[in-house]
């Protein structure tokens, strides 16, 4: 039960303890956040013939929502539940834009999934290098694009979800060739310059 609880990420939850193991909504040394970890008390009690689970200690934990276990039946959703967009987001016409967002799927006040959305109505095509990370010291190609690199034709609209874990994106303005490859902006071949804007969605919340 308290695995279910760990893995449905309720916004309610502190940590949870049972059979010599411990996990927390929130990251300690050496392990990330809603991870099973070793749990030594100096009390000796390591909840090996019961479990233990503590609340936040503000408003969340007054929520009745039913706890997502085996077999309880899922919330209803509301308006305050249903997703949401985020945007239009400036692209920068020189260098990076540089996006903060909540970890998807793994912030402790919004753990929903999400995807980044583009669409080219300038009427003529563009090019953009998008990378991602969870935040630790490593970018990686978004998913969907080419090495990092996208072409977006005139009119085409381009949505792909942000990896679990995500908290940052990189997004710069690349240019497009003679051939229609994604190229780093030179004197003959420029970066679009005009206004380019990007949005970010999220799913419902689950409580």
């Amino acid at each position: 039960m308290l695995d279910d609880i760990r893995r449905s990420r309720d916004a309610r939850v502190k940590y949870g303890i049972s059979n010599g193991q411990m996990f927390s909504s929130y990251a300690v040394s050496g392990y990330g956040a809603w991870t099973w970890r070793p749990y030594n008390p100096k009390n000796g009690d390591r909840h090996f013939t019961h479990g233990h689970l503590s609340v936040v200690g503000d408003a969340r934990a007054d929520g009745t929502q039913p706890w997502q276990t085996i077999g309880a039946n899922l919330a209803e959703e509301d308006d305050d539940d249903m997703g949401a967009s985020f945007g239009p987001i400036n692209i920068e016409r020189e260098g990076v834009t540089s996006l903060t967002i909540p970890p998807v799927q793994g912030g402790i006040a919004d753990p929903r999934p999400a995807w980044l959305n583009f669409c080219n109505d300038t009427g003529q095509d563009y090019g953009l290098r998008v990378w991602c990370t969870p935040g630790n010291e490593d970018y990686a190609p978004f998913p969907g694009t080419k090495n990092g690199q996208l072409l977006l034709r005139s009119g085409q609209r381009w949505g792909v979800e942000i990896p679990a874990g995500t908290s940052g994106l990189s997004i710069l303005r690349q240019a497009i060739d003679a051939d229609g490859n994604v190229v780093a902006p030179t004197a003959e071949f420029r970066a679009y310059g005009g206004h380019l804007t990007c949005a970010i969605e999220r799913g419902a919340v689950k409580r």
